[in-house]
């Protein structure tokens, strides 16, 4: 393997955190009492900040990279000096574990959610097949 090559597989993706952000908060808004992008806390190709408001009405700035998902502060467009330091063990692989972390009702939320959606599937499959021997006939 050249060098060439080498630098080609070693180097990271880069990721729009705007893009990201927006997809990330059309996602899990239904789960959420609030979740925007912070206007306040520069962002720039690396990082992103989000300004969470979970559904039991707490607070939080949540830093977002390459490293993961991690809350910086409990309150909106802020950062705390003890947590501009990253500490691996505050950090979450996606926006769901974090979610998952702070707030039991998203996952209660989501949970609620997913059977809606399975129970519709389920009365859509059961309709289709009523249609299909209704045609059999």
């Amino acid at each position: 393997m050249t060098s060439e090559t080498a630098g080609v597989d070693t180097e990271e993706k880069i990721i729009n955190w705007e893009e990201e952000a927006t997809a990330i908060i059309n996602d899990v808004k239904s789960h959420v009492d609030e979740i925007k992008i912070s206007k306040t806390v520069p962002s720039n190709e690396s990082n992103i900040y989000l300004n969470i408001r979970t559904i039991e009405g707490q607070n939080y700035c949540v830093h977002a990279s390459n490293v993961g998902f991690r809350v910086v502060s409990h309150e909106y467009d802020t950062i705390d000096k003890n947590k501009k330091e990253i500490n691996e063990e505050e950090v979450y692989e996606t926006p769901y574990a974090l979610l998952d972390k702070i707030s039991p009702r998203y996952v209660e939320s989501f949970g609620n959610q997913l059977c809606k959606q399975l129970l519709n599937l389920q009365q859509t499959r059961a309709q289709f097949n009523e249609e299909d021997e209704d045609g059999i006939d």
